[in-house]
């Protein structure tokens, strides 16, 4: 969360099976790792699974307080900048969780059936705490998004929203796939990066699902500018260009993909020097030898037929797949999924299926 960090952050302790099956525990359950020698609980946890299976961990734990959640409306999604910027520059303010929607998420979940706010683009800002610190935060944050003509809507939305958080991708009830190109970007080009996100979709001719994202932390702003594809058809594999594109673009800006896999193994060459890749590499081989633990898909890019997607053939392929989706006709899966598929109209069969009598023998 923009408040607490991430999930790496707050592990206490953990127990790791390492790849000769021994059990390391990485610190302790009642304190933090401070003058302990190497922090196992950061090193363990941002290896990305690659140097052991986390069997168990004690996470931090914090007083909840009161949980209040606000949303602002805004004509445009860029509008959201000012009020952004003035946030994260803000000394006393600190909500739980910053977050943004744009106006083709919600026409898209309007589309496809799924009930939806009434809104454009959307800031959603999360607070925690007393309920008299709330206030203070609340008015502080209404003031800023109000400056730029951010307009407050009703609780519920803004409860809505939250409650949905974890699930971006409702428009997919369609039955098309929905894809995000995860970026990360300092928070300091936020406006200047969303008018970027529209410029792919026009230039890749995708079928735009959304923008949206979320604040990691004061610096980083990590963004989901989602598509929707032909999961049937072999050629909408060349959506996937369009997260090789964002990825370049986010370099530009001092950011990067948060893509991984064996189709992004590559990209650690690309976001880091030679020396730190080789380091990195090393480690992998010094602590997993006989590449026991999730091999192949980070520190490097090797199927399981001896193929290495490495920085060269993968760049390639890259450039080859963002071209070729260039100049085959624009997507429009959507489209032709809401006529193929009758979803709304059996809804409720589906409500009344979840319902059974043991032992009427219907089943």
């Amino acid at each position: 969360s923009y408040k607490y960090g991430s999930a790496r952050e707050n592990v206490l302790n953990a127990e790791v099976i390492v790849d000769d099956g021994s059990i390391v525990t990485t610190g302790w359950d009642s304190t933090g790792s401070y003058g302990a020698s190497y922090n196992l609980n950061q090193f363990f946890s941002g290896a990305e699974g690659t140097l052991g299976f986390i069997a168990t961990f004690t996470m931090r734990i914090y007083p909840t307080g009161q949980i209040r959640c606000l949303a602002y409306e805004f004509d445009n999604l860029k509008d959201i900048d000012g009020p952004l910027q003035a946030l994260v520059a803000n000394a006393s303010v600190r909500p739980l969780h910053i977050a943004w929607s744009d106006y083709l998420h919600f026409q898209n979940q309007h589309r496809a059936g799924v009930h939806a706010p009434d809104v454009k683009n959307l800031w959603l800002v999360t607070l925690q705490g007393d309920e008299k610190h709330n206030d203070l935060e609340e008015a502080a944050v209404t003031a800023m998004a109000e400056a730029v003509g951010g307009r407050k809507v009703a609780n519920e939305i803004a409860e809505h929203e939250w409650d949905e958080r974890c699930y971006e991708f409702r428009a997919r009830k369609v039955g098309v796939g929905e894809i995000p190109a995860e970026v990360i970007v300092p928070t300091i080009n936020w406006g200047e990066f969303t008018d970027r996100c529209y410029q792919g979709f026009e230039e890749m001719k995708m079928e735009a699902g959304g923008v949206i994202g979320v604040m990691a932390d004061r610096q980083t702003a990590l963004f989901m500018p989602y598509y929707f594809k032909d999961d049937e058809l072999l050629t909408g594999m060349l959506a996937f260009g369009f997260n090789f594109y964002l990825g370049d673009v986010a370099a530009e800006y001092g950011g990067r993909s948060t893509g991984f896999g064996v189709f992004f193994a590559w990209a650690m060459d690309v976001i880091h020097n030679h020396e730190t890749a080789g380091m990195t590499r090393e480690l992998k081989t010094v602590l997993d030898p006989r590449d026991i633990v999730n091999p192949g898909h980070v520190t490097c890019g090797m199927t399981r037929f001896g193929i290495d997607m490495n920085k060269t053939l993968m760049g390639m392929g890259s450039m080859l797949m963002q071209v070729m989706k260039k100049l085959l006709p624009g997507d429009k899966t959507f489209e032709k999924n809401l006529k193929r598929f009758r979803y709304d109209d059996q809804e409720h069969l589906k409500v009344l299926d979840r319902v059974h009598t043991l032992g009427d023998g219907t089943q």
